[in-house]
């Protein structure tokens, strides 16, 4: 399993008497709490060093290339770079009850030219977690595994839409003239995946047949011919998310991930929800189908999603609103940095931060987006949560493409996550478990520096 991110937040103006990660620009923390521990952990130190084991999952081997940075902050001292790493673990000595650990990158959007410039960050309590997993886009890594030629020809093909392969994690799209298609698979053993997609416009699809080969072995070149007669229908099944006001907008998805490592979008819609699942007779107890609803209205916007092996109709219960948040520019100066609090959030196992700027003037009359982003756990944010960004402009090697600038806007987000996995489930965990329910509530910001 391989931990990401979660693309939600709400940002807060820090308050008394809070605990706030990150607050002193010099220091990287600064509050006088110890710096984002939390109200019952002291704030103090011990004579013997921690262990923190950091592992970035696909992290490059040529980090130059991708402008790539690693630190990490021990409770509220300075941040500092992070030491060489073995493998992908960086071991990180803290004596403090409490740590921080980022890693900034700067690398295209796939599929085009314009330059994503992250800063990913994540606080913890010694206490909660020693252990922590973050994964490096693949935007910015080098790393593509062994691969080996995958090519073929899908025959009985239908008319108009979207013809796809699937296979380990790695898609192609199907030739709508001649059938061919021709992918860089991974090595091993995956299930091999052909669907057709029918598109419903603004990025909205659904699969109407799906053909389906389990535990298929590729060690070197191979070349496959696919009689997609054989293909089956999905079965459907109802989602209901009650009545809504009109300004009220909702979607539903479906994706299922095999247990060999393979991955479909069964279903993303906007209008006639519905989630699907494979035919009876392809479906296996160790597949998982990820069935996501969210209701969105100005604002913010719920997310809930249940992971099964048996998919049936799907009912949205709205979990309670995080709430409003409050957002702050404290000071310009290395770089514009925002301050964020908000009120706790019951039963949450985490809470993620994110901001991100656009235009010309944020990128210096180029294209492309900036974008921070915080993994915050409750034993760092106590119980009256409150973020600042760091300030990382004393770190060896940091550039300030990564840096927010004043006069261009800058929206984001805090988002709570409850999970019924418990506290393992932040980060969130791809698959998840079957078994799992989770709820994602977001509020959203708008500032400009």
């Amino acid at each position: 399993m391989r931990s990401v991110l979660v693309a939600m937040a709400a940002l807060a103006m820090g308050c008394s008497g809070s605990n706030s990660v990150g607050v002193d620009s010099g220091g990287g923390g600064g509050t006088e709490d110890g710096g984002g521990a939390s109200d019952d952990d002291g704030g103090g130190t011990t004579n013997q060093p921690h262990s923190v084991k950091l592992t970035l999952a696909n992290r490059p081997t040529n980090g130059a290339m991708f402008s790539f940075l690693v630190a990490y902050q021990d409770g509220s001292a300075a941040w500092q770079v992070a030491p060489a790493p073995s493998g992908d673990v960086y071991t990180l000595p803290i004596y403090a009850p409490s740590y921080g650990v980022a890693f900034a990158c700067i690398g295209a959007a796939t599929g085009t030219t314009t330059q994503i410039r992250s800063v990913t960050s994540a606080h913890f309590a010694i206490g909660e977690r020693d252990e922590l997993t973050l994964e490096v886009p693949a935007r910015c890594s080098d790393r593509a595994g062994q691969t080996v030629p995958l090519t073929g020809t899908v025959q009985n093909r239908p008319f108009g839409g979207v013809l796809s392969v699937q296979f380990g994690g790695k898609t192609a799209f199907v030739s709508g003239q001649s059938g061919g298609f021709s992918l860089q698979a991974p090595a091993g053993t995956h299930d091999l995946i052909v669907s057709h997609a029918v598109s419903q416009g603004s990025g909205d699809f659904y699969v109407d047949r799906v053909w389906i080969e389990r535990n298929v072995t590729l060690n070197g070149p191979t070349t496959r011919t696919i009689n997609f007669n054989n293909a089956a229908d999905p079965s459907t099944y109802g989602v209901n998310i009650g009545p809504s006001p009109i300004d009220v907008r909702a979607s539903a998805s479906t994706t299922l991930y095999t247990a060999n490592g393979s991955t479909l979008g069964l279903v993303k819609v906007s209008f006639n929800l519905q989630t699907k699942a494979l035919d009876d007779p392809q479906m296996v107890t160790s597949d998982v189908y990820d069935q996501s609803i969210t209701v969105s209205r100005t604002g913010g916007s719920a997310t809930i999603t249940n992971a099964t092996n048996d998919p049936i109709d799907q009912t949205f219960v709205a979990p309670p609103a995080l709430g409003a948040i409050t957002t702050t520019v404290p000071t310009h100066m290395p770089y514009a940095t925002l301050e964020t609090s908000w009120s706790k959030y019951a039963n949450a196992i985490g809470y993620q931060w994110n901001a991100q700027q656009q235009g010309f003037q944020a990128c210096g009359n180029t294209s492309c987006t900036i974008a921070w982003s915080a993994y915050l756990s409750p034993g760092v944010l106590g119980t009256m949560p409150a973020y600042r960004m760091p300030d990382l402009s004393a770190l060896p090697g940091w550039k300030a493409a990564f840096q927010l600038v004043s006069g261009a806007q800058v929206v984001g987000g805090v988002t709570a996550l409850t999970s019924s996995a418990g506290t393992a489930d932040f980060p969130t965990v791809t698959p998840p478990a079957n078994g799992t329910e989770r709820a994602f509530v977001r509020t959203d910001f708008a500032v400009t520096p």
